[in-house]
């Protein structure tokens, strides 16, 4: 996998072992389309048989991200959830208040917006990470149909709970 191959030769480039830890960590990283938290991670990697502690996760993740085979993302959830990003097309998220569902998007007409900005300001942009917080269909649906509060409460709960499953 070209992915886990650029990986070795960032770790080989800066001195640094190439451990069956890192590689399974980044693996899970690189296999997964979802934004996985440390938590997330280690989850998977414990389901996989893996056993690495998050303190080697944590390290691993910022080997990945200053490798730039990843990003980290703070949704303010008080914590930082990652993405592998090598090959990635550019795109932002919708992060869900309700239930924390988080859902990538693209749309050219922001990346021609960022490029007609940039160019009238002389500068020359490297990235952008545009975050719209808001409730998700579900959550909306919830909201909008009037139901009681418990019931809400309850909903948002599972959706949730649906979207960690989603993550891992």
């Amino acid at each position: 996998m070209l992915l886990m191959d650029l990986f070795r030769s960032y770790l080989h480039q800066h001195r640094l072992p190439v451990t069956h830890q890192r590689e399974a960590i980044a693996m899970a990283l690189f296999e997964s389309g979802h934004h996985l938290s440390v938590d997330d991670l280690a989850e998977l990697l414990r389901a996989r048989g893996e056993h690495v502690g998050k303190a080697t996760i944590y390290r691993t993740l910022s080997l990945l991200v200053q490798a730039d085979l990843a990003r980290e993302l703070d949704f303010s959830e008080g914590f930082k959830r990652y993405e592998h990003q090598a090959g990635e097309a550019k795109h932002d998220h919708l992060i869900c208040t309700g239930c924390g569902k988080v859902t990538r998007f693209t749309r050219q007409a922001l990346d021609d917006l960022q490029e007609q900005i940039a160019t009238e300001a002389g500068f020359a942009a490297q990235s952008r990470r545009l975050k719209i917080y808001g409730l998700c269909r579900e959550c909306l649906g919830a909201a909008v149909s009037g139901a009681p509060q418990s019931q809400r409460a309850e909903t948002a709960s599972a959706a949730r709970a649906a979207a960690v499953g989603e993550r891992g």
